[in-house]
């Protein structure tokens, strides 16, 4: 299968994720560059007209050639251009799994007893 080249312009929806039923110039006006930037690394299928590229800041130097997909021009966008990455160390069904503490001496002494 082939993946097909969706070039989005400003009054385009996004038709997928959280913000599918915003279109491209209501997600500029709402200051959420990132919600625009991370599809166009992360998916084959998405690129934006060259207008949208310049006022999100993806310069010549950071384009990349599609449908493809570069992880780590990516981080490197981001790392150049000021964004923070959040840390999404646990995920999934890890997220919702409580933490166990440590046992105190306390606490062990008593199970050890049987109390």
């Amino acid at each position: 299968m082939i993946p097909e080249l969706r070039i989005l312009t400003r009054k385009t929806k996004l038709r997928f994720g959280k913000w599918k039923d915003y279109t491209v110039q209501e997600l500029l006006d709402l200051r959420k560059p990132l919600v625009l930037i991370s599809p166009y690394y992360k998916l084959t299928s998405i690129n934006y007209t060259d207008d949208i590229l310049n006022e999100l800041k993806i310069t010549k130097e950071y384009r990349i050639n599609k449908p493809s997909k570069d992880l780590d021009m990516y981080y490197k966008f981001l790392n150049e251009n000021g964004y923070e990455r959040k840390d999404r160390t646990r995920k999934g069904a890890n997220r919702l799994k409580k933490e166990n503490k440590p046992y105190s001496k306390y606490k062990l002494q008593r199970i050890n007893q049987g109390f």
